[in-house]
């Protein structure tokens, strides 16, 4: 199934999602509107921006440091592992781990995060979105303190399993509950910040490293794990300053809670338009699932759709790791010594300069996803990434046979253009386009599965990676420009677009015109009418 099979998505929006009106008066800048030609998007596009809203201005002022930044643990701990392999104390100290060994110490931290990938769905279902990220926050915080306080080898590798393991509780629950929290109107611009802020946390640790390898003492790499630990104290410190997902809310019998909550955050404190259509949509998409018992772990694959779903979700987690941004995350120091810059100082200058410049371009492209539209940027960036690769390869199979300083210095040129590729789409897109084509009942789970496929392929990168440039050297990036061009092929034939749906309305991309789809917007239709009626 590709993308051409929904080129007539438009028409059945417009067909089925078109009818879905409000049939009561509607307060409007436009007074040649009618009531009745008011859809769901013309209503989020009437309201305010965010920043002229006190409400929102609040709810998006909590969710940073309590939801948002969730990936910025493990920017630290790519950028932190990078950095500390140009700290003499830390590589002495640990008998300078190299190959395998330098694998399995990157790679137990992912290792760590799909063991407990099981668990992190069900307490963010059982219990609410808001302790899955208070659990992993503590688990990360114990997992910081031991890191710190390592003694020995296999005492740093347990604390990095400790680190791993709390960090799915919180990239499951994080991105759910701020896709769930968050106002239409800014969901895909607030969602596709959450990744980048792994680049938040790998700019802090390249920065303070570079800073702390001057220590001429165990301090020197104990300083920077101790601070791992940052993100995860802001997300307990206003957690709990947040309500609780609405559709959490509803799906638990608590409706009531759930209106004040959209109210509050979605109406600036009043029962508007949109809030009632948000809320009659939430509970009867929520009651239908319900009733269709597509809530289990089976669901993911007991459907066409959700198959659909699962396999996008799949992409968007190895795609994430696999299109060669590991070699510059966690080995850009072996990369830079493969070109001939050795000096350590040099080194941790350019993790820390490309981290920063990654950041910007990825946050700058958050703000233009619902302009630009997902499947463009997925295309732009793998047909780029292919193309820079090939040239990152050349490059280096040049100096390796001639040792001239142009070749290496190309490298180092092609790794920031390769990085502005990656960075305008699988930087922003991967969590905020998984979160949003999953429905409520799986996306818990679905976003596990997402935190599953990303953690196993940084396993298993992470640990092949040190292992294929040891032993074959520029040859190794052969692989990635033939996997890249696996990426192009998928990205063309099965990445759909998702512009201008509310969550609610995905179904109508994955699931087409049949009954189950259609079947939550007649309810919902009946509900607007007796709204009107009232």
């Amino acid at each position: 199934m590709g993308y051409p099979v929904f080129s007539n998505l438009p028409a059945i929006r417009q067909a089925h999602l078109g009818k879905l009106k409000t049939n009561f008066a509607l307060s409007t800048a436009d007074p040649e509107m009618a009531a009745e030609d008011i859809t769901i998007q013309q209503l989020v596009h009437l309201e305010k921006p965010w920043y002229r809203v006190p409400s929102r201005v609040k709810l998006y002022t909590l969710l940073f440091p309590a939801a948002i930044m969730a990936y910025a643990t493990s920017g630290y701990d790519g950028s932190m592992m990078n950095s500390l392999q140009t700290v003499t104390y830390w590589d002495d100290y640990f008998n300078n781990p190299r190959g395998s060994l330098l694998g399995i110490l990157s790679a137990i931290m992912p290792l760590g995060s799909i063991c407990s990938t099981p668990l992190a769905p069900l307490l963010a279902d059982k219990f609410g979105r808001r302790w899955g990220i208070t659990v992993g926050s503590i688990i990360m915080i114990v997992g910081s303190i031991i890191q710190c306080e390592s003694h020995n080898f296999a005492m740093f590798l347990i604390s990095r399993f400790i680190l791993g393991f709390g960090l799915t509780f919180c990239t499951t629950a994080a991105p759910t509950l701020v896709a769930e929290l968050c106002h239409p109107k800014e969901r895909t611009t607030i969602t596709a910040i959450c990744n980048t802020c792994w680049f938040i946390g790998s700019i802090i640790a390249a920065w303070v490293t570079f800073g702390t390898r001057r220590i001429e003492s165990t301090w020197s790499w104990r300083i920077p794990s101790l601070l791992q630990m940052g993100p995860s104290v802001f997300q307990l410190a206003t957690i709990w300053f947040l309500p609780e997902s609405p559709r959490w809310l509803v799906s638990n019998d608590r409706p009531d809670d759930a209106l004040e909550a959209l109210k509050r955050y979605h109406g600036d404190g009043k029962e508007t338009d949109l809030v009632k259509l948000e809320f009659c949509e939430i509970q009867q998409v929520i009651k239908l699932e319900k009733e269709s018992k597509l809530t289990s772990w089976k669901s993911l694959v007991s459907t066409s759709g959700n198959r659909y779903r699962l396999f996008l979700v799949l992409c968007m987690g190895v795609f994430s790791q696999w299109s060669g941004n590991g070699l510059i995350s966690y080995y850009l120091s072996r990369v830079m010594d493969s070109i001939g810059i050795t000096n350590q100082n040099t080194q941790a200058l350019v993790n820390g300069i490309i981290n920063i410049w990654n950041w910007l371009i990825a946050l700058t492209t958050s703000f233009f996803v619902d302009k630009v539209g997902r499947r463009p940027l997925f295309l732009v960036s793998t047909v780029g990434m292919l193309l820079v690769f090939a040239g990152w390869t050349a490059a280096s199979a040049l100096f390796s046979k001639d040792k001239k300083d142009q070749a290496g210095i190309a490298v180092l040129a092609l790794i920031f253009v390769y990085e502005f590729f990656y960075c305008i789409a699988l930087s922003p897109l991967p969590v905020a386009y998984s979160v949003e084509i999953l429905p409520y009942g799986i996306r818990a789970k679905g976003m596990a599965v997402y935190v599953l496929s990303t953690k196993g392929a940084v396993f298993l990168n992470q640990f092949v990676n040190p292992i294929g440039l040891a032993t074959i050297g520029w040859k190794y990036y052969l692989v990635y420009c033939a996997w890249l061009t696996v990426e192009v092929a998928t990205a063309y034939c099965f990445f759909v677009e998702t512009r201008g749906y509310a969550l609610e309305e995905m179904a109508i991309i994955f699931d087409g015109e049949n009954e189950a789809t259609l079947a939550p917007m007649a309810v919902i239709e009946k509900d607007m009418d007796v709204l009107h009626k009232e």
